[in-house]
C-alpha cells in the first residue's frame, strides 16, 4: 500500500467515515473531499485553482 493511500485511510478514520455509509455526516464528507482534492493538487495530479507560490516547494516533514 502506498503512502497516499495510508494518508487517505487515516483521514477517513479520523473523520469517522465509512464506505457506503448512509449515516456519514455531510460536513465530514466535505472535509474529506477537500482533503483529497488538496492532496491531489499538491502532488500536481489535478489543477489548483488558487496555487500558493512555494507552498509545496519542499517535501513534507513526516515528524512533528
Amino acid at each position: 500500500m502506498d503512502h497516499f493511500t495510508l494518508e487517505l485511510a487515516r483521514e477517513a478514520k479520523r473523520l469517522e467515515l465509512t464506505a457506503g455509509g448512509e449515516d456519514n455526516d455531510p460536513e465530514r464528507l466535505l472535509a474529506f473531499a477537500t482533503f483529497v482534492l488538496s492532496e491531489l493538487a499538491a502532488r500536481g495530479l489535478i489543477p489548483d485553482e488558487r496555487p500558493a507560490i512555494g507552498c509545496w516547494a519542499a517535501p513534507r516533514s513526516t515528524g512533528n
